[in-house]
């Protein structure tokens, strides 16, 4: 009887762009890749984040995966090493996870993602779809005043939480 040897798959490091809990899966943008030229995103299912004992992944996390390329493209074959998910840390080190009252400046629900800020100040925080479902939020209005925790990433501020 033949072995089942594992898929084999290739080394890649990147950063996730982004991950939606609701449809479980989201991409990883390769910064690099051993041994093959790859010019495009590697979908990441959830299945492959269990696997490593995590549900979530957070936009600019860094990731090492082994990847394939099957019929529909490339694909994380299993995670070898993330960073954690903010919100994930702040529960193991038992810090409270703080929430701000937010505005919504702007929304666009077909691509999924906007921008909200804080009263009084210029700067605006992105906030992605992923986000917002975790808390059971499908769609912003602008003028909405909303509760988020904000974390800084690679591109600025953006929204890890929201609470509904």
């Amino acid at each position: 009887m033949p072995d089942a040897s594992p898929e084999p798959g290739v080394r890649l490091t990147g950063r996730i762009k982004w991950f939606d809990t609701v449809k479980g899966y989201g991409f990883v943008v390769p910064e690099s890749v051993e041994g093959v030229m790859l010019n495009q995103d590697v979908m990441l299912h959830v299945s492959c984040l269990r696997a490593y004992g995590e549900s979530a992944a957070d936009e600019g996390a860094r990731i090492v995966c082994d990847i394939v390329e099957r019929d529909r493209g490339w694909q994380v074959l299993n995670v070898i090493e993330m960073d954690r998910p903010k919100a994930a840390v702040m529960r193991d080190q038992g810090e409270a996870i703080v929430y701000e009252r937010v505005i919504v400046k702007l929304f666009y629900a077909a691509q999924g993602f906007g921008c909200v800020y804080r009263p009084g100040e210029a700067a605006d925080i992105f906030i992605h779809i992923s986000v917002m479902r975790r808390a059971g939020i499908d769609s912003l209005e602008t003028g909405m005043m909303i509760d988020v925790v904000a974390g800084s990433g690679n591109k600025g501020e953006s929204v890890i939480a929201v609470k509904n």
